[in-house]
């Protein structure tokens, strides 16, 4: 926390005019607020009220940003009353493609706030240019400028430390200038960023009509607020911008950032962390703030292996935020989505994505390969979005289909040493590894052919889609004769782990081993019933479940316990296995593929909306996950989550 003694009785008095402004919509506590599984409509006010033309879409916009500023990241001050320039000298830029501008903005006439920036300006007589403005630590190291020099664009960084040094318990130079607003890190940022265009304001050079924002990873949270709380800027393009950014809150994929896991409570309000573990209490989510910007343009631009941004719930809050673009009557093409693969950076692969978007919304330049702007690779449930996505995949051709009547063989090995001590609490997340009773836990994670064997056993008519399309892409899939399904795989697949298989397929799996792997359709006799009794979302854990998935502290202990040596979670020269530097490692008790980069469902209910997720793969280099803790929503079927099973020791 920035500053102490703001209680929410002052923050509502304070701010009671601008929440009156607002009729329909007033604070309440999250004990009062409903829970919801999906997420929040944007089309509907808070109080339920359907919105049903642009007047009433103009108050439902005041309203969403009342209410992402009250919960997420405090309410920002007004325009100040004057930008000038203390400072200013001109250098030539080291391409030979423009000139640079060092720039010292003073903010405010009263408390003459100082930011500093670069305008990079092209040599070029097509004046005014179009602009890109992004926040920086460090000026002046851009990769991308020549690029968009040479193509006739302006490009500013501003210091976005001159007006907050990021730095937990540091009140910055903003905030002690507006000490009666409680904004956070990132709407100083944003703020900022709006202040830069005060500026551009008073030029005759800059086309106030191609005026873009972005930022990498806290600076894409940034560009995605600016844009969503300021109509001046045309263009916004959140790059990796994950948790309080583009990503879900509530719609989590493996390795994710929830709210509870975020390391930098200064870039927040203090009213976000009360959802922390009841993310179904939200009145918002990241939706809202794409939705602000409709009609404007919107570029997202992500990657599929920075796990920690949570790229599913990138993609659902872009897909969630199509149907305002179709109310307000304007093409879905400008709010776009591009995925690649890479870590967790801005690469000249997201800049290029940038250029070719602006051309194409700001100068007309249709793209060479338009659909490049509309990725959604991961499937999405109609329980999230209101209508099921598929995405379509090539398939294999070479496929052997799994006979009915030939049971599966589970290899398992027996975890011993019981009532052995819990680790310790890696990063405040907790203890795990306790284990007070022998079990047995599958050497292997559930492969596709074993996935092909139960589907042909009780999926001839597939009453709760235990087969999702998806799983055509991995090398499974159906084929419907006579009205019934049967389910083949590519011969070079059968031995990989299942992959899209959600956290109630994986009960079922159980329940049908704990049953005897029958015939028949889908029942309790099958698989509602057994090691676990399924009720919709509900579920209840049998006494006598001879299958099941490993609680959280089972797989904890299978993957890190050594009897000799304690818990070993990372690299080192006596232990290979660990943090997946070794896919192919063997954990100490001789259990296979527990950090091969698919995560593994287990029986952890956290919060209302999630389920536990295990992997000790390291997906994010300043991020050990083998000591994280993970989860995700219970449908989701993606890529990079299968299972494996436990048992009672034999």
């Amino acid at each position: 926390m920035k500053r102490s003694g703001i209680i929410s009785f002052f923050i509502f008095t304070f701010f009671l005019p601008i929440y009156s402004q607002v009729k329909s919509w007033e604070p309440t506590s999250i004990d009062e607020l409903p829970s919801l599984f999906g997420l929040p409509d944007v089309l509907k006010f808070a109080n339920g009220r359907k919105v049903q033309d642009i007047d009433d879409w103009d108050a439902r916009r005041e309203e969403m940003k009342m209410i992402i500023q009250h919960y997420q990241y405090g309410f920002l001050p007004p325009r100040p009353d004057s930008v000038s320039v203390s400072d200013h000298f001109v250098k030539r830029h080291k391409s030979e493609k423009g000139d640079e501008h060092w720039i010292t903005l003073v903010i405010d006439s009263k408390h003459k706030l100082s930011m500093r920036m670069v305008l990079y300006l092209p040599d070029s007589d097509e004046k005014p240019f179009p602009v890109v403005i992004r926040e920086e630590g460090t000026l002046g190291r851009t990769q991308a400028i020549p690029m968009f020099l040479e193509n006739g664009y302006a490009f500013i960084e501003y210091a976005r430390h001159d007006l907050d040094p990021d730095k937990k318990d540091v009140v910055g130079p903003a905030q002690r200038a507006y000490p009666e607003f409680d904004w956070a890190t990132l709407a100083v940022w944003a703020w900022g960023g709006m202040r830069v265009v005060d500026y551009l304001e008073s030029r005759n050079d800059i086309d106030l009509n191609r005026i873009a924002i972005t930022g990498h990873s806290r600076g894409g949270k940034m560009a995605l607020l600016a844009g969503a709380l300021d109509d001046r800027f045309n263009l916004v393009v959140p790059n990796g911008s994950g948790a309080g950014g583009a990503g879900a809150s509530r719609i989590l994929g493996p390795g994710a950032e929830s709210i509870g896991m975020n390391d930098k409570p200064h870039w927040y309000s203090d009213r976000i962390k009360q959802f922390g573990g009841r993310e179904d209490k939200l009145p918002f989510d990241q939706h809202f703030l794409k939705a602000l910007i409709a009609p404007r343009a919107l570029l997202c631009t992500e990657s599929l292996d920075d796990l920690f941004a949570n790229p599913w719930g990138t993609q659902v809050t872009s897909m969630a935020a199509r149907e305002v673009y179709e109310f307000l009557g304007k093409p879905v093409s400008r709010n776009a989505l591009v995925y690649r693969r890479g870590k967790h950076d801005s690469n000249m692969d997201d800049w290029r994505s940038l250029l070719d978007f602006a051309k194409w919304h700001f100068d007309n330049i249709e793209p060479k390969n338009m659909s490049k702007f509309w990725m959604t690779p991961m499937p999405v449930s109609q329980s999230i979005l209101g209508y099921e996505h598929i995405p379509e995949k090539n398939t294999n051709a070479l496929r052997q289909v799994i006979p009915e009547t030939d049971n599966i063989k589970i290899d398992a090995m027996t975890i011993g040493f019981p009532d052995n001590d819990f680790d310790r609490n890696h990063y405040g997340l907790g203890k795990y590894g306790r284990v007070s009773h022998i079990f047995d836990l599958a050497i292997q994670k559930v492969s596709i052919q074993q996935y092909a064997r139960f589907l042909n056993a009780i999926a001839k008519e597939d009453v709760y889609e235990l087969y999702h399309p998806a799983m055509a892409s991995i090398g499974l899939s159906k084929r419907v004769k006579d009205g019934k399904s049967f389910y083949y795989y590519a011969l070079s697949s059968g031995g990989k782990p299942i992959r899209f298989v959600n956290f109630y397929s994986a009960l079922r799996f159980c329940n049908w081993l704990h049953n005897g792997q029958p015939l028949g359709q889908q029942t309790k006799k099958t698989t509602e019933d057994g090691a676990y009794g399924i009720f919709g979302i509900q579920v209840m854990k049998r006494e006598n479940a001879q299958y099941f998935l490993p609680t959280e502290d089972q797989w904890y202990k299978a993957a890190y316990y050594d009897p000799d040596d304690g818990y070993q979670l990372y690299l080192n020269e006596k232990n290979p296995y660990l943090v997946g530097k070794d896919k192919d490692g063997v954990s100490p008790f001789g259990i296979e593929g527990m950090n091969d980069g698919v995560w593994e469902w287990n029986e952890s209910l956290i919060g209302g909306l999630f389920r536990g997720l295990r992997s000790g793969s390291w997906f994010q280099g300043n991020n050990r996950q083998a000591a994280g803790r993970m989860f995700s929503n219970p449908e989701a079927c993606l890529e990079n989550i299968g299972f494996r099973v436990a048992r009672n020791a034999e």
